[in-house]
């Protein structure tokens, strides 16, 4: 007899997707030590008693195996016969482990989702062969090929040994248009698969499809479990660009791999510490100097996955740079990064080599030597922290002091709670002169329970008189009640509003002008204040990302508007929604903020983040729909005014009509609008 509940199963791409994520290595290691042997490891097996060691677990193969009594599987299989657990039990465990949260389906599949999903995991299975296929075939080039002669003396040139080349799988992909489709491409799916994987490209034009990398050196990209995903490709001669990446597909996402990696863990389980660097040679030269714990992004500045990776594993990371300028920007970047991973026991630190010098090149003319006792020597994050926001400012000027604690109070605050913190705090009020208790105030991200927290909903609302009169309050609280209000959280000033953002103005709106502006429309003349719709929804997204999951399909209206604050606002919610997707969950205020940290809008975002509520609300929601709605009402206004100068300057009666219907509609679509708000 079937059950009214049907049970629900777990969608195989997503074990597939588990067990790649997974390390066979890791998860018995944790459970059973094991011990190094050749390209396995061994160890007493755990399912029978004896003496010698019988149990042997292929890293390559992700699998153990007891040659005495037979027991054997993957990882999920050995939770379940170790610790006695379902199998949705042990995939739980591992997805726990992983970061991961385990969807369900319903069992009562159609035929056609159930094929969809055998030939999702088929299509996977066969990537891995074609990519794997592909690396044996450019190293064979690197021994074999009659153009060969050429890589192998740019690899001699930089100072690399064979063995050290045959250890990372560096190959080679001679000149020509076809040579890995010839080889690998036989039949159409196989072809179709190249293009899937990056492998092989198809001109829209004529159809026609070649080879991705062409006259290369290729250094294979390798998951954790040791299974190449990817490639990168460095030109021989002149060619642009100088390396190249595979394109990203459903088996590698660039902002969460880090090259040499999975070297850095077969050379050694145990590591202590990890050092980041820039390209795949910094990596390879630096193990062919016996420093074997580099590892390099993929093109990308330090992601957030990369240090939930990286800390995962060791508690200091150190990042190894260029002394150029783009070097230092990459630097202050990680460090931006680092922030919310700066928990008690951890450590991140900062190398910056003298210009003109990277790693490759500082160990090939100076030995392992001296570089790793600059490693040793780098500078701590807190130091790099202090140094970056007290360049040019002077000590003994109360402004530059005020700057700096304005500057650096958000993104302590941004730390984890913690005697490090604690320490930074201590740091930067002997640096300003300034106790902690004003330095809270300056906290762009507030460490105490936000607003919609139960406790702090619950005390009794601030008596708004007292607030009006107050020295804090230098402006009204806006009351919400007009078209033209802000939402009542926000600190307004009504003068700025009308003249920057009234349709009547917004010729002359600052905010709109073609002239580049630092500011981006916030003006300090009149303190730090929202000043429009804008920025009020910035701002409110900024402090509480869950708000932007309503707004998945981002409002037309907002792309329109000549308005660049409103572009602002689009941009984040479309950052908002790549943070989510990569995350799979909301993001936090401070994952957000520091996505945001590159933008050329940040120092007014980041203003706008700073600028503390004036009444306690608990419905962020519904002000940040306030925002939305005021700002298509802009929009109406805008259309309105384009509309009547479109009447004005018309030259036909057909011109003139075809205006006054579009205002007829437009007028419709407003009470439309309005009748919508009404019934909220």
């Amino acid at each position: 007899m079937v059950s009214a509940q049907t049970p629900q199963r777990i969608p195989q791409d997503f074990i597939d997707t588990l067990l790649d994520r997974t390390d066979i290595v890791d998860v018995i290691d944790s459970r059973v030590k094991l011990k190094r042997s050749g390209r396995n490891y061994t160890a007493c097996c755990p399912f029978h008693k004896e003496k010698t060691p019988s149990f042997s677990v292929a890293p390559d193969k992700q699998f153990y195996y007891c040659f005495g009594c037979g027991a054997g599987g993957n990882a999920i299989g050995f939770l379940m016969e170790l610790e006695h657990l379902s199998f949705p039990e042990a995939v739980e465990e591992l997805a726990r482990k992983a970061g991961m949260d385990v969807p369900k389906q319903d069992q009562n599949l159609s035929p056609a989702a159930i094929a969809a999903q055998q030939a999702k995991t088929q299509a996977r299975n066969q990537a891995y062969d074609l990519l794997e296929q592909a690396n044996a075939y450019y190293q064979k080039q690197l021994r074999q090929h009659p153009q060969r002669k050429q890589a192998v003396s740019y690899l001699q040139g930089r100072g690399l040994s064979g063995q050290i080349a045959q250890r990372f799988g560096i190959g080679f992909a001679p000149t020509g248009w076809q040579n890995l489709l010839d080889n690998l491409g036989s039949t159409e799916s196989a072809k179709n698969a190249l293009i899937d994987i990056g492998m092989a490209v198809k001109k829209p034009d004529n159809d026609r499809v070649y080879d991705f990398f062409r006259e290369r050196i290729m250094f294979p990209i390798r998951n954790s479990k040791g299974k190449v995903i990817a490639f990168g490709g460095r030109v021989l001669g002149d060619g642009k660009p100088k390396y190249l990446n595979s394109p990203e597909s459903a088996i590698f996402h660039k902002e969460k791999e880090l090259y040499g990696l999975y070297e850095a863990r077969q050379h050694n389980r145990d590591l202590k510490r990890l050092l980041v660097v820039e390209g795949y040679m910094d990596v390879v030269a630096l193990a062919q100097h016996q420093i074997h714990f580099a590892v390099a992004t993929l093109g990308t500045a330090t992601s957030q996955f990369h240090l939930e990776r990286i800390f995962k594993m060791v508690s200091e990371v150190i990042f190894c740079f260029d002394g150029d300028a783009a070097g230092i920007k990459a630097a202050v970047r990680a460090m931006h990064t680092c922030v919310p991973f700066m928990t008690d026991g951890r450590q991140a630190r900062f190398l910056l080599l003298p210009q003109g010098e990277d790693p490759d090149t500082m160990v090939r003319k100076h030995g392992s030597e001296t570089l790793t006792e600059l490693i040793a020597n780098a500078t701590p994050f807190s130091e790099f922290l202090f140094q970056h926001f007290s360049h040019d400012l002077d000590s003994h000027n109360l402004e530059h002091r005020a700057k700096l604690a304005t500057d650096m109070m958000p993104v302590i605050q941004a730390m984890p709670k913690g005697l490090m913190r604690s320490m930074m705090l201590s740091k930067l009020e002997d640096h300003t002169g300034l106790n902690q208790d004003t330095l809270a105030q300056l906290t762009a991200v507030s460490d105490k329970p936000d607003i919609d927290n139960k406790e702090s909903s619950a005390q009794p609302k601030p008596d708004q008189s007292t607030l009006a009169n107050s020295k804090d309050a230098e402006e009204p609280v806006a009351a919400g009640n007009s078209e033209t209000d802000l939402p009542p959280d926000y600190v307004l000033n009504d003068q700025t509003w009308a003249t920057e953002y009234h349709p009547e103005h917004n010729q002359h709106s600052p905010t709109n002008s073609h002239q580049p502006s630092h500011d981006h429309g916030f003006d300090h003349r009149h303190g730090s204040r929202v000043q429009n719709p804008a920025q009020a929804a910035i701002r409110l997204i900024l402090r509480h990302p869950g708000l932007a999951e309503a707004y998945t399909e981002i409002p037309e209206h907002l792309r329109y508007l000549r308005m660049h604050d409103a572009s602002i606002l689009v941009q984040l919610l479309e950052i908002c929604q790549q943070v989510q997707s990569q995350l799979q969950r909301v993001p936090q205020a401070v994952e957000l903020q520091s996505e945001c940290a590159d933008l050329e809008a940040w120092p007014m975002m980041r203003n706008l983040a700073s600028l503390e509520s004036l009444t306690v609300t608990t419905d962020h929601s519904s002000q940040l729909q306030e925002a939305i709605d005021k700002l298509h009402h802009h929009y109406f206004d805008q259309r309105f005014d384009d509309l009547s100068q479109t009447l004005r300057n018309a030259t036909s009666d057909e011109h003139i009509n075809t205006a006054k219907q579009q205002l007829k509609i437009l007028l419709g679509e407003k009470e439309t609008l309005q009748k919508q708000q009404k019934s909220r």
